[in-house]
């Protein structure tokens, strides 16, 4: 285990940013040596912010975007039992972090900053470099150790990102981070400055990617092939034909496609989305070519299968002759179709829990789950709608609790695919001023162009009532309205 004490008294950072699970062909890797990620610069009318390196010469300069930086494995370290005092915001005793020291590891990336690439007098101490919209699977921890052993921060206060750096002019600087967790971390950074002369300079925000641990490998592409052809067919045969994903996947719309001889042309088969197609063979069916295409959620294809061929055979004998068939034609106009709220006859009571005196000793609260409710839109124009509720005043035996005492948080309990229904705000309940679901309020709404379907929406409830409520049970009724 390495030691916790760094003697070493600069202070430094490592930036990170947006990265994929294995580095783009023309990204730079790192997984060793000194690394300026921050190298803030002063071309005579703006500040400029770069990656520099000395693994793969000296000093050389990228966009930060065009690099990745990758702690080994063996960054690993288990926090010991006890945990010192100083290093108690990096976990408990046994959790695992990985670690880059203060002072320079050759098996690891040493990663700081450096101002030294901006004159003196063109600004004003200290310079700021901000560390912004910090994502990854973990924490991600920066800090100095001072000569005693102690942790410093170098944030202005704390010891986790997001937040600041304060360099002065001419500084080139390293400290000691840890990440609590192994993936694809990123963040942005910008620099900026007080002018002497009076006014800001400003960097253009970077992104910058790190890869903590080995970068999984992508997922095999899916492969899809047509099974189940005959190696001819009679006519009246039935013919089924199955698409097969290489490897499996949880996609399961699929399109079928057929070509008629001496064209270049896929036609879709209307009516067919499975993982089968089932068709009675027919003379005509003879070379026609078939093939499947699998679909993501956002409709696109994912794979296409390479094209089978139909043979069909009667060896000679006459085709069967054509049965006797009608046509039955359906038709929805497209200025049809309904909007409609409801609720199950059967199911429209809530019995709320039994009123208790708080936490807090200044109130009763009770709460409970809305009975569910149904939005069904099946007009084709879309123009979208919202569901909003009203509760009157809650009726008892010796007086009558305001309806204002009621308050929610909507949930859609169940929507189809890409209706984009969105559940409304919460309303707390009045006890300490306002309305709540006395005054209308949305329950959820869907705006023009979706909500088409039936969606199914709920809401957990809470009454707060004052302590000098006089027992017995009190009942209200809340209506519903969709426009």
């Amino acid at each position: 285990m390495r030691p916790w004490l760094v003697t070493a008294v600069t202070v430094g950072l490592l930036t990170v940013g947006t990265a994929t699970a294995a580095a783009a062909e023309d990204q730079l890797v790192l997984d060793h040596g000194h690394i300026d990620a921050f190298a803030v610069s002063w071309d005579g009318s703006a500040l400029d912010l770069q990656l520099r390196e000395d693994v793969t010469g000296d000093h050389v300069p990228h966009a930060p975007e065009d690099v990745l930086l990758q702690v080994r494995s063996e960054s690993a370290l288990e926090l010991p039992d006890p945990v010192p005092p100083s290093l108690e915001f990096l976990g408990q005793p046994g959790d695992t972090v990985y670690y880059l020291p203060q002072t320079q590891d050759p098996n690891l990336i040493w990663p700081g900053w450096s101002t030294e690439g901006i004159p003196g007098g063109v600004f004003t101490n200290p310079l700021r470099i901000q560390v912004t919209d910090v994502t990854g699977p973990g924490d991600v921890f920066l800090w100095q150790t001072g000569s005693f052993g102690e942790s410093i921060s170098v944030l202005g206060g704390g010891f986790q990102l997001p937040g600041t750096l304060s360099p002065n002019v001419g500084v080139h600087a390293h400290a000691n981070w840890a990440f609590s967790e192994q993936g694809t971390y990123s963040f942005t950074v910008q620099a900026s400055g007080d002018l002497a002369g009076g006014g800001t300079a400003t960097s253009t925000a970077r992104t910058y990617a790190f890869q903590v641990g080995e970068a999984a490998e992508p997922a095999p592409a899916t492969t899809l092939s047509v099974t189940g052809l005959a190696d001819h067919y009679h006519s009246g045969d039935v013919a089924t034909l199955t698409a097969v994903q290489d490897p499996v996947t949880e996609l399961d719309h699929y399109h079928w496609f057929t070509r008629a001889p001496g064209s270049d042309e896929w036609v879709i088969v209307p009516d067919v989305g499975g993982d089968e197609y089932s068709f009675t063979a027919t003379a005509r069916h003879n070379g026609l070519a078939i093939i499947a295409r699998l679909y993501d959620h956002d409709h696109n294809v994912v794979a296409e299968s390479e094209p089978v061929t139909v043979v069909v055979d009667d060896h000679g004998e006459p085709e069967p002759p054509e049965p006797a068939t009608q046509d039955i034609e359906v038709t929805l106009p497209a200025d049809t179709g309904a909007l409609v709220v409801a609720v199950d006859p059967a199911d429209r009571r809530v019995t709320m829990s039994d009123l208790e005196l708080s936490a807090t000793g200044d109130r009763l609260v009770s709460t409970g789950d809305l009975r569910t409710v149904t939005v069904t839109d099946t007009r084709s124009t879309a123009p979208g709608w919202v569901v909003s509720a009203q509760v009157g005043d809650f009726a008892g035996e010796a007086e009558t609790l305001r309806g204002g005492s009621l308050g929610w948080t909507p949930v859609v309990a169940e929507q189809p695919a890409g209706a984009g229904v969105t559940a409304g705000q919460a309303v707390a309940s009045g006890f300490t001023g306002g309305d709540g679901i006395a005054a209308a309020s949305t329950l959820a709404s869907a705006a023009p162009g979706s909500g088409i379907g039936t969606s199914r929406l709920g809401a957990g409830l809470v009454i707060e009532a004052p302590t000098s409520l006089t027992p017995g049970t009190y009942t209200g009724t809340i209506t519903f309205t969709v426009i």
